[in-house]
């Protein structure tokens, strides 16, 4: 009986290979399954991670803020750049005040131009017989001062009168002082129905004043003569 030796080590040839190929599909399949067990928990684990969700949210919370803030800037803008309508009404208002300091600086001129020319025209005389006068005063340019009266004109000596008002305001302007200016201690007939006399004391100065009045047809109360006075 011959022995095949040949046909046995072709046998275990074959089984040899196929060990290695399955230790080697085997080896494969390992490698695949922790590859996907590690792909799997960075995954998971990167999408729980409680740093990176506060860093996330942080950066969005950080942009809504600069959003936020870059919105209200700009509506501070807007609400603080005037509108069309507001600049034109501003412009409006400082052309009227412009125009208003300006007429009050001409009247203020005026006034001034016409109290040097008073000035000018003022008489006084310090020679008197009544020695309780000091000095008299007569000026050609003081004139009526106007009045809303009708003819035939009546005196009227009652305080808050339209007639009243008008002989202190012929007053005032014989003596340039304004109604806060002076105290009035009389103001009545200066002998006829057409002629009035007014007793006053500056205030700041303490100097007193007779101021005689003539009424002048249509044309109201003209100052004649201011005296000063040592008392009244």
């Amino acid at each position: 009986m011959s022995l095949d030796f040949n046909k046995g080590g072709s046998r275990y040839g074959r089984t040899t290979k196929r060990k290695k190929t399955n230790m080697i599909l085997n080896i494969l399949i390992g490698v695949v399954f922790i590859f996907i067990i590690v792909l799997a928990s960075s995954l998971f684990f990167g999408k729980n991670d409680p740093a990176t969700d506060n860093e996330n949210q942080l950066a969005t919370g950080e942009q809504e803020l600069s959003e936020t803030e870059e919105n209200e800037a700009e509506k501070e803008s807007e609400e603080a750049a005037p509108t069309d309508e507001e600049e034109a009404e501003a412009e409006s208002e400082e052309a009227e005040e412009s125009a208003e300091k300006e007429k009050e600086k001409e009247e203020k001129e005026k006034e001034e131009e016409s109290e040097e020319a008073d000035d000018s025209e003022t008489e006084v005389s310090e020679n008197s017989d009544d020695p309780n006068v000091i000095k008299t005063m007569t000026n050609p340019g003081w004139g009526p001062v106007g009045t809303s009266q009708s003819e035939p004109h009546t005196s009227v000596y009652e305080e808050g009168h339209v007639d009243w008002n008008e002989k202190l305001k012929a007053v005032e302007a014989a003596t340039r002082l304004k109604s806060g200016d002076y105290t009035l201690y009389f103001l009545g007939n200066g002998g006829s129905e057409h002629l009035s006399v007014a007793s006053i004391k500056n205030k700041s100065t303490g100097e007193n004043f007779k101021v005689y009045l003539e009424w002048v047809t249509n044309k109201g109360w003209k100052p004649t003569k201011v005296e000063q006075v040592k008392a009244l």
